[in-house]
């Protein structure tokens, strides 16, 4: 199948660009010394690591069939949840563009239009970033930090600018047929054309509902973070670990590079070296949480996608 062709292509490059990075990462941190931190990891923290981000996926999905039900569509809540896992495969790409494969499930599995289905994934993605950025400025209240603000304003910038001109009918008009363009889009969908689904989304009750449901998944997703760090003997306190997490994990957004690899992680260490961990103790932080949170979630998404597709 040409889709599960897309996704195997795709994630061997990830893989093997992630190896290389982590390995250089490691060696650079002392391997040794991570070695050993790893040796002292709290195991009776690990199934509830799991549990909490495999919950905090349970809330996004919600969002998903919620943000559906707006505009329309109905779908069961097992085929919503098969569908949006199976999207988190190409999560590692730049932006996490590559959950839009998320339209195709939903065309082919319960005849969603793609249109829709564009409209609600990218909406997800833009609840995502105003999710990360209102936890960021919530933590700034506790804890000071110049370069999680520079972020906000970077980031309130975009935000407040894309939902200006999603409101916008004829800048909605402009960006389907931008595209349609795309080689995704015109290959698998001929028949994509423009809808007011963008600014249906864009109302003011909507997105209060989409901001609401993708904090609480949030929140839940830096908690797994902080047993995460907690299960490496590290007490931060739940909000500046978050504060470090969201700063992390937004720069590496911005960089535009599949999973912000190497940008999450040497913002990550720089931020948790301030705090006056050492470098291999900082490092095992970051390793571990990426694993339980964006690579987690992309082993779950190739092992939902034969769910997806299986006829």
């Amino acid at each position: 199948m040409q889709i599960l062709e897309l996704i195997k292509n795709k994630i061997t490059w990830i893989i093997f660009a992630t190896f290389i990075f982590y390995v250089i990462f490691i060696l650079i941190s002392d391997a040794e010394k991570i070695s050993e931190h790893f040796l002292q990891i709290r195991l009776d923290l690990l199934f509830l690591i799991f549990l909490l981000v495999f919950l905090s996926h349970v809330v996004k999905s919600f969002r998903q069939k919620e943000l559906l039900h707006i505009l329309g569509e109905k779908i069961s809540s097992t085929q919503n949840f098969i569908i949006y896992m199976a999207g988190l495969s190409l999560i590692n790409t730049p932006g996490g563009v590559g959950t839009f494969i998320k339209s195709y499930y939903l065309k082919e599995k319960s005849q969603i239009p793609v249109e829709k289905s564009i409209s609600v994934i990218f909406w997800e993605r833009y609840h995502d970033l105003l999710a990360g950025t209102s936890i960021i400025l919530a933590s700034l209240l506790m804890y000071f930090s110049l370069i999680s603000i520079s972020l906000i304003i970077i980031s309130t910038i975009i935000l407040i600018g894309v939902y200006l001109l999603m409101r916008n009918w004829k800048f909605s008009l402009i960006l389907y047929r931008k595209l349609s363009k795309t080689n995704f889009i015109a290959k698998n969908f001929p028949d994509f054309g423009p809808s007011k689904s963008f600014s249906i989304l864009a109302n003011s009750k909507n997105m209060t509902k989409g901001w609401f449901l993708s904090v609480f998944g949030w929140v839940i997703d830096s908690l797994a973070v902080y047993v995460v760090f907690l299960a490496l003997n590290v007490d931060l306190g739940y909000l500046l670990t978050s504060q470090i997490y969201f700063t992390s994990l937004g720069y590496g957004a911005l960089s535009l590079l599949p999973g912000g690899i190497g940008v999450h992680e040497s913002m990550a260490d720089f931020l948790l070296l301030q705090e006056g961990l050492e470098l291999h103790v900082a490092s095992s932080l970051v390793v571990l949480s990426r694993f339980f949170t964006i690579w987690l979630a992309t082993i779950f998404g190739v092992v939902f996608t034969r769910f997806a597709i299986k006829k």
